[in-house]
């Protein structure tokens, strides 16, 4: 019996995801996914409706939501899917795949009878995705920043898988890279693998020093007195995930470019990106099939 997926919104992984699913023979249904010239055997449907009734799999875009109503799709050519319609539309017998899920959704799906695949935490995937994470952040800090890394020195905000992929794809690099991490476990990590870690009474000290700072942590490590004591070219690159490391108008109140940078693996390395989804999911199915 052929294995079907709905695959919604989201970038261009998820159109890549799709042409990995095909090539696996399963039947692939996409809705709202961004233009894309897809296998021929790729359908397209009309609604919401049409694209959930017929699969045992449905694929959530990563993130699944940015603003906690509707579905996160790239393209706004399409109109938003609050997230209650799909609640709605989700039957019993499927399968809801996610990168991540609040747990005010895990709920909602457990009360509809859904069963969860949560890729997002396979350990494989988080390894593979950091490192994406890391080259396509580099690409954007050689876009950005008007120095040489070498001539910089980089804080880094966080060592968890991606900022552990960070330091190591930028350490050779640049000057050198500070670690501001409140893990002992994780601070231990960094100094073995040649990371200065500074504590928090150490920051004030290393603010000017630094050109360019990068930020994996979903909430604030510096406190706002301390943002002023960052030199004054520095550049700073938030790709965590929301509520971020920075409020939005850093750049106005610090003077200081910010950027935020969400879906990162979306932009630069969607066909590596799209396939890993597809086989991280391949994989975890095999024991829901």
């Amino acid at each position: 019996m052929e294995t079907s997926i709905t695959i919604l919104g989201g970038d261009l992984r998820q159109c890549y995801t799709a042409e990995y699913f095909r090539t696996l023979g399963w039947q692939v249904t996409c809705w709202h996914t961004p233009k894309f010239p897809f296998h021929p055997g790729i359908l397209s449907a009309d609604s919401l409706s049409q694209a959930m009734e017929q699969s045992k799999f449905v694929l959530g875009p990563a993130p699944l939501t940015r603003d906690g109503i509707s579905l996160f799709q790239s393209e706004t050519v399409q109109p938003p899917c609050p997230l209650n319609s799909l609640w709605t539309e989700l039957a019993s017998h499927q399968t809801f795949a996610a990168s991540s899920l609040s747990e005010e959704q895990q709920q909602t799906l457990q009360k509809k009878g859904c069963q969860i695949l949560n890729y997002g935490m396979e350990p494989s995937f988080v390894e593979e995705n950091a490192a994406l994470t890391a080259e396509g952040l580099l690409a954007e800090v050689i876009r950005y920043t008007p120095f040489s890394l070498s001539s910089a020195n980089i804080l880094l905000l966080g060592y968890g898988h991606c900022g552990s992929a960070i330091s190591a794809l930028f350490r050779p690099l640049c000057r050198a890279v500070y670690l501001a991490e409140q893990d002992a476990e994780k601070q231990k990590a960094a100094k073995e693998n040649g990371i200065n870690t500074v504590s928090q009474e150490e920051l004030c000290q290393v603010l000017p020093q630094c050109q360019i700072v990068i930020n994996t942590v979903p909430s604030a490590v510096l406190e706002p007195g301390m943002l002023p004591l960052l030199h004054h070219s520095c550049h700073i690159f938030d790709i965590a995930s929301a509520p971020y490391g920075f409020p939005p108008d850093t750049t106005r109140n610090c003077l200081l470019p910010y950027y935020r940078l969400p879906g990162i693996p979306g932009r630069f390395s969607p066909v590596t990106a799209g396939e890993l989804i597809g086989r991280t999911i391949e994989r975890m199915t095999e024991h829901v099939l």
